[in-house]
């Protein structure tokens, strides 16, 4: 029997992460199009995916990818998503299209918004990266959809972890607390401090193996040049702290000063 989704006739790969490989996809019976997420997760207990996916459903914002359903192939089961044209943030990094300012606050605020939701749901992301924010169009700009929420914790329950790393993740943008297994509120918005400082700079804080990267978020401060807006700043350095309590306490509250520095930048 053929390894496909039974609802779905798959166009091609679009991605590809730790857990999972991710397809554009054409509905048979409509022809509309989807993504499908197809997750490595053989082993993964049935009471945790199950979980996963009351996580997936109970989440519905603008800025937050939406979870249609769930298909099966013979040996695999396969998430439907919203399939966003304008691929992800990393593709956009990596195009070298030179995004201004005020879109990169934009896109920023976007991400915020969608986890101010999910956080007021309880639900904390885990793995927030530029490949898994999406990119839709909406008039003349893109409206920013973060993806994949909760998988890496899901996976990190399920005993699952990063090769060298002690908890599942991206190492490049976990807070300090990740490498140890803790995640909260704070740990999402630290992964926002990383994306804010790659998108302004064009690079990471933080580069090296996965060793490397541990001991330079544990340890290393980072340095901001000067070719960063004085206004963000603070914005970054607050993100980007060691401690989760000296952080934002909120995705508001850094939201409320992405804001403050779209308003000061619109006006030079």
């Amino acid at each position: 029997m053929e390894n496909k989704p039974f609802h779905y006739e798959i166009l091609r790969q679009i991605g590809q992460g730790q857990f999972s490989k991710v397809f554009c996809a054409v509905e048979r019976q409509t022809g509309k199009l989807v993504a499908l997420k197809e997750l490595n997760c053989h082993n993964l207990p049935t009471k945790l995916f199950l979980r996963e996916l009351n996580f997936l459903v109970s989440l519905h914002h603008p800025n937050i990818v939406t979870f249609q359903g769930l298909d099966y192939s013979s040996n695999n089961r396969y998430l439907v998503m919203d399939y966003c044209e304008g691929g992800t943030l990393r593709d956009l990094i990596e195009s070298q299209v030179n995004i201004n300012k005020l879109d990169i606050l934009k896109f920023i605020n976007d991400i915020l918004l969608g986890l101010e939701y999910a956080h007021s749901r309880e639900v904390v992301h885990c793995d927030l990266k530029p490949e898994n924010v999406l990119l839709k169009p909406q008039g003349n700009s893109w409206i920013a959809k973060i993806s994949d929420f909760g998988i890496a914790r899901l996976f990190q329950e399920a005993g699952v972890s990063v090769v060298g790393v002690g908890a599942t993740g991206s190492p490049a943008y976990m807070a300090p607390e990740r490498f140890y297994g803790r995640y909260s509120v704070a740990s999402d918005l630290y992964a926002v401090g990383i994306m804010l400082y790659e998108l302004l700079l064009g690079t990471r804080p933080f580069e090296g193996l996965p060793g490397d990267l541990i001991k330079a978020h544990l340890n290393q401060t980072i340095t901001i040049p000067d070719s960063v807006p004085f206004i963000l700043h603070s914005t970054i350095i607050k993100a980007l702290q060691k401690l989760p309590q000296r952080r934002f306490a909120s995705a508001e509250e850094m939201r409320k000063s992405i804001q403050l520095a779209r308003e000061i930048l619109s006006h030079l």
